[in-house]
């Protein structure tokens, strides 16, 4: 039987060189291609694959036939419709190894572009204008790197940037301090890394953590002489507040190889002569695509000829029958490690799994991968998956349990989930499938019952009148919607759980608002896909 692969976007030809010379393999080479004609080409295929130009949205997901996997040639997914795509039981992938060094050298060209105002003096001297006095630069040897996101970019970023006698401190959220000093960077928290850096380069995903992590606050803290970067995604810094700053001389440079929207339109950064752009070059290196494609050509032969998954972001592997009984659980745990990665303060350094009932008599390993690749994904993003979340969990020294119950309890089959926080927190979390709904039945003996999606407002309080009236207040005034609202309590005049489901987001300037109220113990926002 023939396999019809489609390639929608430029792919390097030793890649296509791959998948050509497998047998039973049609490859159909038609880069550019719009969403109706994308919609059309793909009615009989059995694997596409993409880079950034293809948006394989619903529609295209509906108008594919035989369609089992799509892969994406590099890191990032936002233009794959995961949802759809797993609803239809169709595998995506990526290539996540193949452009880190091209993307940790693209961030030190732009920090030598920035230190030595290269762009700037590359410039004036075509326009005939000798301008030395003017782009006196600044030395790199003996100044202080922060690198936020140690994971393949930053780490090959940090060992560049010790190479020129710099001092490198660092922070990720899933590592240790004595993992980071094991590849050479120094601890740092953040407020130490916004008041004492000279030059920050971001390397993590864009995620509700991450959105707006460097804005007018953090900038406020920073030396007027530090330098930005950000190589990583658009939005992870406040392009306003960056282009102010910059301009005004609240800073001294900053460079961006990607933007909230790209291309970007009316961007600030424009008119600001220290500020260096770049249009999202990180993996257009010819090294890089190459690597990429062979990667992602070997995923593909991998899939067709003996069923492994690698480098899945929307399923673990197991054969199709075994999938589809078990989807609901894989999503259900998948849910409740993104609520646990939520509610955790500062890094998980234990998780321990217990499958009560029918699941304890199974198989469970990819219910586990499912459990850590939601706790890694909200901080992780495009470098985690199904297939890969065990081993960075372990790299970042998360200890891994599982537990089996084999009598059901009065719920049927459970799934409990524990984690232990770095500072000795710790949370439990409950969850169970009714045909192909998924509940979460308690947190920390609190019992409720809800369905895990979309944004959830936790809020521990004293079992005292007038909380709900003061939650509905304190959202009602920022114009933020509650769709439901669970109460859970162990008994009168005990502790409360009130859990809220909200419309959309809740300003970070609401939850310390609640937090501050008197009956108010603690409230966190937890975002969970839809």
């Amino acid at each position: 039987m023939k396999r019809k692969i489609l390639i929608s976007d430029s792919f390097s030809r030793e890649g296509i060189e791959i998948l050509e010379r497998q047998p039973g393999f049609e490859v159909v080479y038609t880069p550019g291609l719009s969403e109706d004609q994308l919609c059309e080409a793909i009615r009989d295929a059995d694997a596409l694959i993409i880079r950034s130009a293809s948006r394989v949205t619903a529609r295209v997901l509906a108008a594919a036939e035989n369609l089992a996997l799509v892969a994406r040639a590099g890191v990032g997914t936002d233009n794959i419709d995961k949802k759809a795509a797993t609803e239809r039981g169709v595998i995506v992938m990526n290539a996540p190894s193949g452009n880190s060094v091209s993307t940790a050298e693209l961030a030190l060209a732009h920090i030598f572009a920035l230190a030595r105002h290269i762009p700037q003096a590359n410039a004036s001297m075509k326009a005939g204008i000798w301008e030395k006095k003017k782009y006196n630069g600044v030395q790199l040897a003996g100044k202080t790197i922060a690198i936020i996101g140690l994971g393949r970019i930053g780490s090959n970023l940090a060992r560049r940037c010790r190479a020129c006698d710099m001092r490198v401190i660092g922070s990720d959220p899933f590592l240790s301090d004595e993992q980071i000093a094991m590849i050479g960077v120094e601890p740092a928290d953040l407020e130490t890394i916004w008041k004492t850096a000279d030059v920050i380069s971001v390397h993590v995903p864009l995620t509700d953590k991450t959105r707006g992590l460097i804005a007018e606050r953090e900038i406020g803290m920073m030396k007027p002489t530090t330098m930005l970067v950000n190589c990583a995604r658009g939005g992870i810094m406040d392009e306003a507040a960056v282009a102010a700053a910059v301009s005004s001389g609240r800073l001294a440079g900053a460079a961006f190889d990607v933007f909230t929207e790209e291309p970007p339109k009316d961007s600030p950064f424009v008119p600001v002569e220290n500020i260096v752009m770049t249009p999202h070059l990180g993996a257009s290196t010819e090294e890089a695509q190459v690597e990429v494609a062979i990667e992602t050509a070997q995923e593909i032969v991998d899939y067709f000829t003996n069923g492994m998954i690698r480098n899945s972001v929307n399923m673990p592997a197991m054969d199709a029958a075994t999938l589809a009984v078990m989807q609901p659980w894989i999503r259900l745990c998948e849910r409740m490690g993104c609520f646990m990665a939520g509610l955790a303060s500062g890094g998980v350094t234990g998780v321990v799994l217990t499958y009560a009932g029918d699941l304890a008599e199974k198989q469970v390993w990819f219910l586990t991968q499912s459990v850590l690749k939601g706790l890694l994904d909200p901080v992780l993003s495009n470098e985690v998956n199904f297939v890969n979340a065990p081993v960075m969990a372990r790299e970042r020294g998360i200890q891994i349990s599982e537990r089996r119950e084999a009598i059901a309890n009065e719920s049927g089959n459970v799934i409990s989930l524990q984690i232990t926080c770095a500072g000795g927190e710790t949370h439990e979390l409950r969850g169970t499938v009714s045909g192909n709904d998924i509940r979460c039945t308690s947190l920390d003996g609190f019992a409720f019952v809800l369905e895990p999606e979309g944004t959830i407002l936790v809020v521990h309080n004293r079992d005292v009148p007038g909380v709900v009236g003061l939650l509905g207040t304190r959202l009602g005034n920022a114009g933020v919607n509650i769709a439901s609202m669970r109460l859970g309590r162990r008994s009168k005049g005990s502790e409360v759980l009130t859990i809220l489901s909200i419309d959309g987001g809740v300003p970070p300037a609401v939850v310390e608002e609640i937090r501050s109220e008197g009956p108010i113990v603690d409230a966190r926002v937890i975002v969970l896909p839809q």
